[in-house]
């Protein structure tokens, strides 16, 4: 037996360490739970601010030490976690049924079995893979020195690198950190310093922008939170289907509902692209809501909404229009249709308003006594019909 394996109370060294390093990590293992509770009774506390009133600052300085206390316990703990598991694998090893019958063999057996002399070769435990360790944990920012150096830079009039140290925290931050430098900057930062944040988080990836949205409605920041959801009406129509994604997987449904809201009184190029996009990426649902709420625009509008969108959407907008809109309305869109020589859109309008004739009863006598026609027009009869 080599004299390293056996210390001086008798138990290998290899167990002793591996009983250290289990009681080293049950107590990492305490410590990170207590953090964890200690950040839930914090956010308890922020939710708790009344009103709109902004949540006290050192309950924010204090929310950021657990959730870097927590983080930094959870990443050491997986090292040791990885430490330990390497080290009992290779004292399985060692106490495998071979290497003692190999180890009480007499010299010149061992030599009889080895080859011819080779070249040195390094000491056997260089050939050893190495550890796996984790990574060490992430360096976490320190929210406080990141509002002083802000604030520093305001009052010296530099204005523009102030901005640019906004904007580098809004895109680099976690979500958690950066809803919490826009509670430290709302409390002790420059005037707008937090609503220029919330700003500049908006115009990150959508996933990043609406996990703090909801971070920031967890800490109270209401004017904050009412910022990046304003500046969500500015996203161009191409990123608008992965914004409603985002906020269907944060459970933020109704917010979705609202931007639709919004954006159903968008300018006529840019509603005619949003619904072409949505209609692209499959989400039938928002683009039926889409219309339903531009049905509520000017005749004009509609007659230039409808000739805009795809065949399939003016059929979809037209056929909204019907059920929507009252019967003097209707005869406005279709003799404004019928004027410019929309003839295959009159005929969905009127289509749509004949699928169920009864209901609409008043609007067909309406479009009668206006002079339009109530019938589609019968299809041409060739020639070779009649001998």
């Amino acid at each position: 037996m080599r004299p390293t394996e056996q210390p001086a109370g008798g138990q290998p060294e290899g167990e002793l360490q591996a009983a250290e390093l289990r009681a080293e990590l049950d107590e990492l293992l305490r410590a990170s739970r207590y953090a964890s509770q200690r950040e839930r009774r914090l956010n308890e506390a922020i939710r708790a601010t009344p009103g709109r009133q902004r949540p006290d600052g050192e309950l924010l300085r204090q929310l950021a030490q657990a959730r870097t206390l927590r983080e930094g316990l959870g990443a050491r703990c997986l090292q040791l976690s990885d430490q330990l598991e390497a080290l009992e694998s290779r004292i399985r090893h060692r106490h495998q049924p071979q290497q003692p019958q190999q180890q009480h063999q007499h010299p010149q057996q061992q030599q009889q079995q080895q080859p011819a002399p080779q070249a040195p070769q390094p000491p056997r435990q260089h050939h050893q893979p190495p550890r796996h360790q984790a990574p060490p944990p992430p360096v976490r920012p320190d929210l406080g020195a990141l509002t002083e150096r802000i604030t520093a830079l305001h009052r010296a009039g530099s204005l523009a690198e102030a901005t640019e140290v906004i904007d580098t925290a809004a895109a680099r931050l976690t979500s958690a950190d950066a809803a919490l430098l826009v509670g430290m900057l709302a409390r002790y930062g420059p005037t707008g310093g937090s609503l220029h944040l919330a700003r500049s988080i908006a115009r990150t990836a959508p996933d990043h922008s609406v996990a703090v949205l909801a971070e920031l409605r967890e800490l109270g920041l209401a004017e904050e939170a009412a910022e990046v959801f304003h500046a969500f009406w500015g996203y161009p129509a191409a990123s608008v289907p992965g914004l409603l994604s985002a906020l269907d997987q944060a459970g933020l449904a109704a917010d979705s509902a609202t931007l639709l809201w919004e954006w159903g009184s968008a300018p006529m190029p840019e509603l005619t692209s949003l619904a072409a996009c949505l209609q692209q990426h499959g989400r039938a649902d928002d683009v039926r809501t889409l219309l339903r709420q531009a049905a509520g625009r000017s005749t004009a509008d509609l007659a230039a909404l409808a000739t805009g969108l795809p065949p399939a959407l003016a059929t979809l907008l037209l056929g909204e229009l019907a059920v929507l809109r009252p019967p003097a309305e209707v005869v406005g869109l279709a003799t404004a249709l019928d004027g410019a020589g929309n003839s295959e859109l009159y005929a969905q309008l009127l289509a749509a308003l004949l699928a169920d004739e009864a209901r609409h009863r008043t609007t067909l006598a309406a479009l009668r006594t206006a002079g339009l026609p109530t019938r589609p027009p019968a299809a041409p009869r060739s020639r070779w019909g009649r001998r």
